[in-house]
């Protein structure tokens, strides 16, 4: 039993796949990554973001005991701002065109991190998110494929379709599924439960900080309902998300007996879980002023698609 369950964890981390998954998940994560620095420079928030008291930013570090190593060997300038920028930039543009994809995942973290302890309060959780991710991506082959490394290395930017290993994928799967059920976890508040009658949507849409219009019409039936039920939905939704590791699991092994994964495998049940993410961050988009929150997080969603299913998914878009 111990033995064949070890044989199964082993083959689970040892799988191949083409490379196509992952190209999509970098091309993806970059272009967000690259629209949140161009809207950094948009706005004007360049040296205050990222700058020091002395140069007209908000950042006190120089004040710390500890210096990030940004600030130890450069000067407390504007220049020293825009140039953190400008390698932020830089790193996620070579990211996402696929030119040596891991070596600028890993200077867009490094690069980030330093960002983080100049002005803590400007790190958003999803920025932690996106440099786990581009971790993960710098470990991958996510370069093999509709990349300029593979265009220069094998004459087309398709690369030279040989399968690389697929557990960075898997990897980012299982963040995914990890940071929806702990989000579930984590809303213990009153107006996530039936003894706050589900009102959680309902009170964060009256936040004026982040909706994007005025809500207050949802006070009405049949609308407050609605909301209700969204709350719920959200709730059992991110309580749940663990199946989905157990429908990838049937889909790993569906010659095993059994109906529920005979018809969770025939009807892609993941797909269900996958399909309610996507529309749940799209009313975010919609609704709330949460900054690239909603679009970095769709951007990993590719990881949920294995390599073959892409032609798949485009013969559906085709018909519809």
């Amino acid at each position: 039993m111990i033995r064949r369950l070890l044989n199964y964890w082993i083959g689970i981390w040892d799988l191949k796949e083409h490379p196509r998954s992952l190209a999509v998940i970098r091309i993806c994560l970059g272009l967000v990554i690259l629209f949140d620095a161009l809207e950094v420079l948009r706005r004007g928030l360049v040296v205050p973001l990222m700058g020091v008291l002395d140069a007209g930013g908000w950042s006190s570090v120089l004040l710390r005991p500890n210096i990030p190593l940004w600030y130890q060997y450069l000067p407390a300038e504007p220049s020293s701002a825009y140039l953190l920028w400008a390698g932020i930039f830089t790193t996620a543009l070579c990211f996402t065109l696929g030119i040596f994809p891991r070596i600028s995942a890993v200077g867009f973290v490094l690069l980030s991190a330093q960002w983080n302890q100049i002005l803590p309060q400007a790190d958003r959780g999803i920025d932690t998110l996106v440099r786990n991710a581009m971790l993960i991506m710098a470990v991958s082959q996510c370069g093999r494929t509709l990349s300029l490394q593979a265009l220069w290395k094998t004459g087309s930017i398709y690369g030279d379709g040989e399968d690389v290993q697929a557990w960075p994928r898997h990897l980012v799967i299982c963040q995914l599924v990890l940071m929806y059920f702990m989000t579930g976890v984590q809303k213990f508040g009153l107006s996530w439960t039936p003894f706050g009658y589900y009102s959680a949507l309902y009170i964060i849409l009256q936040d004026y900080a982040i909706i994007r219009m005025d809500f207050s019409w949802l006070v009405n039936q049949p609308f407050y309902l609605f909301t209700q039920l969204s709350s719920a939905i959200t709730v059992f939704w991110q309580w749940s998300y663990p199946i989905v590791l157990l429908f990838f699991h049937y889909r790993l092994t569906p010659d095993r007996p059994g109906r529920f994964r005979a018809f969770a495998v025939k009807y892609h049940l993941h797909w269900v879980w996958v399909a309610v993410g996507a529309v749940f961050h799209l009313l975010i988009a919609a609704t709330m002023e949460l900054g690239i929150f909603p679009w970095a997080m769709l951007a990993l969603y590719p990881a949920f698609v294995h390599p073959t299913e892409w032609r798949w998914i485009r013969e559906k878009l085709r018909l519809a």
